[in-house]
């Protein structure tokens, strides 16, 4: 960013450029005419005494131009920020087991819904660090807690439903987000758990996780999606997909259990993908960070600069009227 201090001397000398601008170039157009019997002769000399009357009449302008913007202590500033305060540390825990396909989020299956929503969270926070789990009957940590957004949308964009999955370890993959959690110095500890069915399988209960997240002040916001009754679901029948009308059972009494032993009260439940939406949205605005931004500048001095042009431009002055003279008859 460029900036200047203009003073006194800058707008006093600023007003004297229409004066200077008169004196040398109105002053020297009004010469006495004398006759002289060799026309072709003077106007010879004449053209090459005004080609250097006016050379010197530039340089002179832009010498007084340059001292001027000088004077104005013209600058270059650099801005750096400082933050104050603490973000928040969030885990997005995330149900990639076979039930996900159920294709009852339209246009797309309940994993896309979620990733999609998901990302769409993760574009809305600043300086907060976000992590990520998948779990199906096992756990993964796919990204531990980063500010890097863009490492964190490619891998969440790759994750696909796990076809050789058995069941749903809901209590391990709390449990895994609680581990990458619980050694954390941020002012406010979130963990969003998005899943559609119930925990049967994994050697840590729910309710053991749920224990663990409260005893290091985690909250975990638990998230049920889908449908209630029958819905779509994809079969692979020869080289053809097939759909068939399933239950698949959604434990919201558990997701209940986690949300009020870790503080966030009432598990939610989303049917379609603008309820999912509105949910994390409303997580969003429920977790915000307490982040002061303190702006600071580093100024550049650029004065010198127009300083050590204007005396070049005296330098070159001084050489060509040497010239000028040593030419001239």
């Amino acid at each position: 960013m460029f900036e200047y201090m203009p003073s006194e001397w800058f707008w006093g000398l600023s007003l004297l450029l229409p004066y200077l601008f008169f004196e040398l170039f109105w002053k020297t157009k009004k010469r006495p005419t004398i006759s002289f019997p060799q026309l072709e002769l003077l106007k010879k000399a004449a053209g090459r005494n005004s080609f250097w009357k006016y050379l010197f009449i530039c340089i002179r302008v832009l010498i007084f131009i340059l001292l001027i913007f000088s004077l104005a202590r013209p600058r270059l500033a650099h801005k750096r920020q400082e933050i104050q305060g603490k973000g928040i540390d969030i885990m997005l825990a995330l149900d990639f087991s076979g039930s996900m396909q159920a294709v009852d989020f339209k246009p797309t299956n309940r994993l896309e819904a979620a990733k999609k929503v998901a990302a769409e969270f993760i574009e809305k926070r600043h300086n907060d660090r976000i992590g990520l789990i998948k779990f199906a009957e096992n756990a993964y940590t796919q990204c531990p807690l980063t500010l890097d957004y863009n490492i964190l949308m490619n891998i969440l964009e790759e994750i696909e439903i796990n076809q050789e999955a058995n069941g749903t370890a809901i209590g391990l993959g709390l449990a895994t987000a609680v581990a990458r959690l619980k050694d954390s110095q941020a002012k406010s500890k979130v963990i969003i758990l998005i899943t559609d069915g119930r925990n049967n399988t994994g050697e840590i209960a729910p309710e053991t996780a749920a224990e663990l997240a409260a005893t290091y002040n985690i909250k975990v916001y638990p998230v049920g999606v889908g449908s209630k009754g029958l819905v779509n679901f994809p079969f692979q029948v020869g080289n053809r997909t097939q759909y068939r009308r399933v239950k698949i059972e959604l434990d919201m009494e558990t997701l209940n259990m986690i949300a009020a032993q870790t503080g966030t009260k009432k598990a939610s439940l989303a049917t379609n993908t603008k309820q999912l939406e509105a949910i994390i949205e409303m997580i969003n605005k429920m977790e915000k960070s307490e982040l002061k931004i303190k702006n600071y500048y580093d100024y550049q001095e650029l004065f010198f600069y127009f300083l050590a042009a204007a005396l070049l431009l005296l330098i070159l002055e001084l050489i060509l009227r040497t010239i000028y003279k040593l030419e001239m008859p």
